[in-house]
């Protein structure tokens, strides 16, 4: 790719990296979505044109709501803001529309950016206008390229994405330019995707791993391919997708990873041309079924990043090379460049190699906080006496330890962890076991409550195809690998599949309701 970097050595923000690649090839398509093609020009121009839109009136402090659904217009949108100097608040239609006000409302948004479909669908709180995208583009009309973006910095606000989930109160991480332009800049130089190379676009745009894809790939002069909502939920419609349109790429949690790998490998259909599998948003486990993905691909390797929203990626393992040499659970690597990562005890003292301890992140990555919510930032940044150098850190509130290599090893969650009888049990080990199982397709174990307070494991298992789970035969052979205390009480079929959050997590709050 081009020099990334301003003459101050700072890396470009994400829309002057793709202005930059604009300027190399005008007539390479930028995103695909249903046999249609947006080249870099035509996307350049259109999101000139809502750029200038935006900044012909009104507050440029305020963000700009965005709610559209999959296709060109998100691109349009995004990009659009970005170039207008100001910071978008991505809205998903997948979301209760109590939630969507809330946020709409928290975010102070002066504007909200949608379609003739979804107008009208949110109550607009006052101070809020509702603009259709093709009407703004048009009423913008003919207009010649616009001028740079108004002068931003690294603490410039570039969006802001509401804590996933359909309940609760939702907080919404403030992310500036800089962790972000840092992060694409990293990405693009590890990355073997290029000038021409097709990523597929599977993210919603609510989780944050959307940026990453869009702007890794305008920033290596590659394609985006917007796929459908449909298409999402369809693994043999994603295979197909993927091979029709030579996708290299993709991001993607790794539930919605083990159920591509699965069906693919039942039906002996694959994904041919992928070479690069990166996947973010819960812990990876390399279960049969993913082993047998990338013994079908030829030098395909398989990527795990970790990072909060309040961070975004902030480490990353690549597993390359014979698949049935990876380990079940891989661990989350090292700091990208730029980042630092402590492991601290529960008073903030660095622990040592292979003691467990709560992670902790340093360095010009973190978001500004929560918007609009000072105590709520203080107690998750902090600046701590001989740590990141007495800068701010991000407490994360995950378990890790450092191991003898260097990498992290992920341990699950401080304010979730388990123990059933006094044992200390770790829920992905329960559920790598569960995977084994050849009549388990997939699984999500929970914890409930019962009589006394006495915790106890529920696994929800997916049966593999032609297959049956029996609570009975799944305890049986589970008691060969793992102590009493670890065996699920329960085990419960879902033919049709987890239940998932709007950004493709397991979500595992609905299944605790249903016991």
């Amino acid at each position: 790719m081009t020099d990334a970097r301003e003459s101050t050595g700072r890396p470009l923000f994400a829309h002057e990296l793709f202005e930059a690649r604009r300027d190399l090839h005008p007539d390479l398509p930028a995103v695909v979505h249903g046999g249609e093609k947006l080249s870099y020009g035509e996307l350049g121009r259109d999101s000139d044109r809502l750029a200038l839109a935006l900044r012909s009136g009104g507050d440029a402090d305020r963000p700009v709501g965005v709610f559209l659904g999959r296709g060109f217009g998100i691109a349009v949108a995004v990009l659009g803001v970005l170039k207008a100097g100001r910071a978008y608040v991505p809205l998903d239609p997948s979301y209760p529309d109590a939630r969507l006000a809330d946020m709409l409302r928290d975010s102070g948004a002066e504007v909200l950016l949608t379609d003739r479909t979804l107008a009208g669908r949110i109550p607009l709180p006052d101070g809020t206008r509702a603009t259709v995208l093709d009407d703004a583009l048009s009423a913008a009309g003919n207009t010649p390229r616009t001028a740079a973006a108004p002068p931003l910095g690294r603490n410039s606000l570039a969006y802001v994405i509401y804590t996933s989930g359909s309940t609760g109160t939702p907080k919404g991480v403030a992310m500036p330019h800089g962790p972000l332009a840092n992060l694409i800049d990293w990405q693009c130089g590890q990355s073997p995707c290029g000038t021409g190379d097709r990523t597929l676009q599977f993210s919603a745009l609510s989780f944050d791993v959307s940026f990453q894809e869009m702007f890794s790939t305008w920033a290596s002069g590659g394609t985006l391919v917007v796929v459908d909502d449909a298409a999402r939920r369809s693994c043999q419609t994603l295979i197909e997708l993927m091979n029709d349109a030579s996708v290299r790429r993709m991001f993607l949690p790794f539930v919605a990873l083990q159920a591509i790998s699965e069906h693919a490998s039942a039906v002996g259909a694959w994904p041919a041309s992928l070479r690069e599998v990166i996947t973010a948003g819960e812990q990876l486990q390399v279960t049969p079924a993913v082993r047998a993905l990338f013994e079908h691909l030829d030098d395909a390797v398989l990527v795990n990043q970790y990072g909060p929203s309040e961070t975004h990626v902030v480490t990353s393992l690549e597993l390359g090379g014979d698949p049935r040499l990876w380990p079940d659970r891989p661990g989350i690597g090292r700091p990208i460049t730029g980042a630092e990562a402590y492991v601290l005890d529960e008073r903030l003292r660095p622990r040592p190699p292979g003691v467990p301890g709560e992670l902790c992140i340093g360095g010009p990555v973190l978001a500004r906080g929560y918007l609009g919510r000072p105590e709520a930032t203080a107690a998750k940044f902090r600046t701590v006496a001989g740590v990141a150098g007495g800068g701010r850190i991000y407490r994360t509130g995950d378990l890790v330890e450092t191991l003898p290599d260097g990498t992290l090893q992920f341990l699950g969650r401080l304010d979730d962890q388990v123990k059933i009888r006094g044992h200390r049990v770790e829920i992905g080990e329960v559920e790598a076991r569960l995977r084994a199982l050849p009549e388990v397709a997939d699984t999500a174990v929970v914890v409930r409550e019962g009589a006394a307070g006495v915790k106890q494991l529920v696994a929800f298992c997916v049966p593999a195809r032609g297959a049956e789970v029996v609570a009975a035969s799944v305890r049986r052979s589970l008691s060969a690998r793992l102590p009493d205390h670890m065996i699920p009480s329960s085990v419960r079929s879902l033919p049709s599949g987890l239940p998932l959050t709007p950004s493709g997590k397991v979500d595992r709050k609905a299944l605790t309701r249903g016991l």
